[in-house]
């Protein structure tokens, strides 16, 4: 798991929406402050981070840092993650929680559902 997340913060960092899409399995769902949204196909969800990364552009990103909180094994193959986010910017910190389902597929971890929720970067 932490090498997924790290290659999710890495890929926020480039504010590349083709690395950040790479890293989840389709179909996916996505709950964050842009609504609740399922994908079925990458072009969309592109789309999505492309729209993701420019907000973050203005907003002058700098660095994404993850704390996580606790995760559990569901299966061999699944895992549920609760992450801490901080998102560095050129005008403020902003601290988000975030809810991950992740699937293993061919030895390797993606995210299958991602829901965003107002938190600390801090386990509680």
């Amino acid at each position: 798991m932490e090498e997924l997340l790290t290659s999710y913060a890495l890929a926020f960092d480039k504010l590349d929406p083709q690395l950040i899409a790479n890293l989840y399995r389709l179909p996916c769902a996505i709950s964050d402050a842009d609504g609740v949204q399922t994908f079925t196909d990458r072009s969309t969800l592109v789309t999505k981070f492309r729209e993701n990364c420019e907000v973050l552009r203005q907003l002058g990103y700098q660095k994404a840092k993850f704390n996580v909180h606790s995760s559990e094994h569901l299966s061999d193959n699944e895992v549920v993650v609760h992450v801490g986010w901080r998102v560095n910017t050129s005008i403020s910190d902003i601290d988000f929680r975030a809810f991950y389902i992740c699937h293993q597929v061919e030895r390797r971890w993606f995210l299958y559902s991602a829901n965003v929720y107002p938190g600390s970067f801090y386990s509680p």
